[in-house]
């Protein structure tokens, strides 16, 4: 579905630029510097065999096109969006030069719902639930560039308008919930009324059995300060996406009767010509998703969901903590929430009437 680009030219004739995208301006003539880039995907294909002739990913930018053979890896057209990028665990920054507009998007709060909280009993049968793991989005807006030379009360063809770059992050898989003892419990999002995973602790959360934090430095008023707590986290993996969405202005063409200034014929069984009679605005929209792999990343915020030893999502650590009753509500009397940042979870373990002291 895409036109044949007007020159190719091969990965040797292209900077490739390590974290920031696939082109430098400095491939590109002086006329179309400050014309923002397509990226599209060009597929040359027999149609008698099937066989794929050509496989390229272009950028066009104007009237000229540079293309470089397809690689799912090197050749994702998402690389060009961001020319700065930045993330942390509260979220992430796009900036982008050629459409003047930075976008930003917080990482979502997802929702670690547990009971009993913030203490339990050794072999007393605790829960942990996945009650929400969100979509986050947000934009950035740039109101009018006169490409075409227009302006907002003069547009010409070719000036663009409403321009909004989104990123949003949709999670990826399940969240994890690791605490000692334990072990890693995989919580699918079943939401505030679903059915939580039951487990049981073995061991008081005495410092000899790794409960070294006490629930007064955290916070925890509802504990005695001194109280050892253990010391887990939760997290989830997201996805990132971009979407560029814009207004063009494109002239309406028409068939007039009778010929052109030049006496020419052009339309309608050659007894008219075409004029352009007006302006209107178009919807123009491109997008793809933000690799791990595109982008500088700390590590600790590269999530590999399959573990195949690449990165392919982002960390999201900011966990809310809601306290179920035995109802499996978060609303009723006893509600609460915790946030302790990064992620972070502390539960204290009592040992109950007539069990054995620790240790």
């Amino acid at each position: 579905n895409c036109e044949t680009p007007d020159t190719v030219v091969s990965d040797s004739q292209v900077y490739i630029q390590p974290d920031n995208g696939l082109y430098d301006n400095s491939v590109w003539s002086d006329a179309v510097y400050y014309i923002p880039p397509e990226f599209y995907r060009y597929q040359d294909i027999d149609p008698n065999t099937g066989e794929v002739l050509a496989d390229l990913m272009c950028i066009r930018k104007g009237p000229e096109v540079f293309c470089v053979p397809y690689d799912a890896g090197d050749g994702r057209p998402n690389r060009t969006v961001c020319d700065s990028f930045s993330i942390t665990p509260g979220g992430i920054n796009c900036v982008n030069v050629d459409w003047q507009i930075t976008a930003h998007v917080n990482f979502p709060a997802i929702c670690l719902d547990l009971r009993p909280y913030p203490a339990t009993l050794v072999r007393w049968p605790s829960a942990a639930r996945n009650g929400c793991l969100p979509t986050a989005s947000g934009s950035g807006t740039y109101p009018y560039v006169g490409y075409g030379g227009g302006s907002p009360g003069n547009p010409q063809a070719g000036d663009w308008r409403n321009l909004r770059l989104t990123l949003t992050l949709r999670p990826a898989d399940v969240m994890r919930f690791t605490m000692p003892h334990i072990g890693e419990l995989l919580l699918p999002p079943v939401g505030p009324t679903g059915s939580p995973v039951l487990f049981k602790w073995e061991l008081p959360s005495h410092p000899a059995a790794g409960g070294e934090v006490l629930a007064g430095s955290v916070g925890l008023s509802e504990l005695p300060g001194d109280m050892p707590l253990f010391e887990g986290e939760a997290k989830a993996p997201y996805r990132l996406f971009w979407s560029f969405t814009y207004e063009e202005a494109v002239d309406v063409v028409e068939c007039v009767d009778g010929p052109n200034g030049r006496g020419e014929y052009d339309c309608n069984n050659d007894t008219g010509h075409e004029e352009v009679v007006g302006l209107e605005w178009v919807g123009r929209s491109m997008g793809g998703e933000i690799s791990p792999l595109d982008v500088p990343v700390p590590g600790y915020m590269k999530a590999d969901i399959d573990n195949n030893g690449v990165p392919d999502a982002f960390w999201d650590r900011n966990v809310i903590i809601r306290r179920m009753d035995y109802s499996n509500s978060v609303t009723g009397y006893w509600a609460a929430t915790y946030h302790f940042g990064g992620g972070a979870v502390y539960w204290g373990v009592r040992e109950g009437q007539a069990q054995i002291g620790w240790p």
